[in-house]
């Protein structure tokens, strides 16, 4: 019976018309071809080629063959690519970009949970603001992408939408950092450290104030919640946030509070529509969802509509 060996150096041949050069491209001897080539119009039962000046010429027979022969070989590269596929589970690549609030922390924990369970996946993680995020993602440069609500739906984008309550961060040795949940009122009067007058985030929380009557002394702003968790750790006032950069206030000696009236932090993780479905990014999102209901138990998130 022949075998794949047989049919590879016919198809070689019928491409180049010359045994030596199908021999340089199956990286084989003349004569090693020359034998397979006879192995197989024996094991076929007709010839395959005629010598002529010029170089050799395939029968009609060996015409017919090349069809099936195609179509084997095409056969065999799904196979194959279905065996990467699978195989992408524990070996290969993710791409992620998300805006900075997440980048302070959360997702590099994300990352390192993600890796001690597929040690073989390289993943590369880079911080770029929400609209550059969804550029990034809708091009395909990435694989996902962890943006600011709300998501344009003309971008061929796929967006899961979460929520979670955003928390109170206070300068340590506050002399309220013993409590679990603040009020509103518990800040009047105190000195707070906002973000940027355009953010989201910062119209609800500047919105809730307004609605209970509550000064607050509005002494600095940040663009970047990184930033003003650095205001707050070094006593220049409170502050309420999205909870992702829970850990890296802790780390700086604030504490972390719960708000007695949430306030939403809506944001999206989002692929593009348009690529296949990528295994790694779906076993990720699973180890998001799971870290997203730690937060050091001061947020409660839940999933919202996509």
């Amino acid at each position: 019976m022949f075998s794949v060996r047989h049919i590879e150096a016919f198809q070689a041949v019928m491409v180049t018309r010359s045994m030596t050069s199908a021999a340089d491209v199956l990286f084989v001897t003349q004569s090693a071809v020359s034998k397979l080539i006879k192995e197989f119009e024996e094991q076929v039962g007709f010839e395959l080629f005629t010598r002529k000046r010029g170089g050799l010429v395939p029968s009609p027979e060996a015409h017919s063959l090349l069809a099936e022969v195609d179509r084997l070989f095409l056969g065999l590269e799904k196979i194959a690519l279905a065996a990467e596929r699978i195989r992408s589970k524990r070996h290969g690549q993710l791409r992620i970009v998300a805006m900075p609030s997440l980048t302070t922390g959360f997702l590099q924990g994300v990352v390192a949970a993600f890796s001690r369970e597929h040690p073989d996946v390289s993943v590369s993680l880079l911080t770029y603001n929400s609209p550059e995020v969804v550029e990034l993602v809708a091009s395909g440069q990435f694989d996902l992408g962890y943006a600011m609500t709300p998501i344009s739906r003309d971008r061929g984008l796929v967006a899961h939408v979460s929520l979670v309550d955003c928390v109170c961060i206070l300068p340590p040795r506050h002399p309220k950092r013993r409590r679990r949940e603040l009020d509103p009122g518990d800040l009047a009067g105190e000195p707070f450290v906002s973000l940027a007058a355009d953010n989201p985030t910062r119209m609800k929380v500047d919105a809730l104030f307004k609605n209970e009557n509550i000064h607050r002394h509005l002494a600095f702003e940040a663009g970047w919640s990184a930033a003003v968790v650095g205001f707050v750790a070094q006593g220049m006032g409170a502050s309420i946030l999205d909870p992702f950069s829970t850990d890296m206030a802790l780390a700086l000696g604030c504490s972390v509070h719960r708000m007695t009236q949430p306030i939403p932090f809506s944001f999206a993780e989002i692929k593009a529509s348009s690529t296949t479905r990528n295994d790694l990014a779906d076993l990720f999102s699973a180890q998001l969802e799971e870290r997203l209901r730690g937060l050091h138990g001061y947020a409660r998130p839940r999933r919202a509509a996509s």
